[in-house]
Parts: structure tokens; sequence; C-alpha cells
């Protein structure tokens, strides 16, 4: 473990938590259970494809076809009309 740059040093027996600049970038959508709809568009702007699951309003995972309309921007395409969440990181 090396300091390439900070405001400190790295001192021998202390405990030090390490995490990315940018940190972790998730989002959740929510489909309004009063308006099921079979395709989500979905803008994100996590500037990255993103994993994604899919959870009907029953708390049930569900699988859909996800399209990537680019970095910050996704469709999901359901076999029928479900209302729940996706979650993106």
């Amino acid at each position: 473990l090396f300091n390439t740059g900070g405001n400190g040093n790295i001192v021998k027996d202390q405990f030090y938590v390490l995490s990315s600049r940018k940190g972790d970038t998730a989002f959740v959508f929510s489909q309004p259970v009063g308006n099921p709809q079979s395709t989500w568009s979905i803008t994100h702007n996590l500037g990255k494809k993103p994993s994604v699951t899919i959870v009907s309003s029953t708390d049930v995972k569900v699988v859909g076809e996800i399209t990537y309309n680019n970095d910050n921007q996704l469709t999901i395409t359901l076999s029928s009309a479900n209302s729940g969440k996706a979650y993106l990181n």
C-alpha cells in the first residue's frame, strides 16, 4: 500500500477505509402500482451502463429485456404490464 497523494501519510498499524473518488453510484426507479407498464424508460444519469435488478410491486424478481440507450438512459421491456422497482448500480 503506497500513498500516491493526499493530505497525510500512511502510518504503520493504523486502520484505513479505502474507496474510489467517485464512490458507489446507484439509482432506484419506481413504476407506480396505479400505472403498470410493459416498457419502463429510465433516465438514471449514472454515466455508465449499470447492472439492473427488476422487482415487482409484490417483491418478486422479474426478468425483462434491458436496452442501453446510452450511458445515462435505458429501457426495460417486460412481457406484461408491471409496477415495481428497478435497482441500478
